[in-house]
């Protein structure tokens, strides 16, 4: 279908309204995007300034785990085994020998 002359005239007569639109949207979408910004901000410094308070079982406080992940309700020890001691394990000390070049840095290979 082709243009005529009409639908130029009146495309013409419109473009002013087209591109005071368009730039009120543009301007619009930048103003909203700021806005969301802005509450982000406050909102993350409101997190930064206030303490929250961690959620804790009470029913968990003062149970104690055996190692085999058993739970025990006493700090008790059952008879027939014996307390393990921790074995004092110290750690060896890696001795590291650092070799260094006497001529390090001295000479420069100016030769390609």
């Amino acid at each position: 279908m082709a243009i005529q002359p009409i639908d130029l005239q009146t495309l013409y007569s419109q473009l002013d309204k087209i591109g005071k639109t368009q730039v009120q949207q543009q301007q619009a979408a930048q103003a909203a995007r700021e806005s969301e910004q802005i509450a982000n901000r406050h909102e993350a410094e409101k997190r930064m300034s206030t303490v929250s308070d961690v959620e804790s079982d009470d029913a968990k406080m003062g149970v104690v785990h055996e190692r085999d992940g058993a739970p025990e309700q006493s700090n008790e020890r059952p008879k027939g085994k014996p307390r393990e001691e921790p074995e004092s394990v110290e750690p060896e000390e890696e001795k590291k020998e650092i070799i260094t070049d006497p001529n390090l840095g001295k000479h420069i290979d100016i030769s390609g």
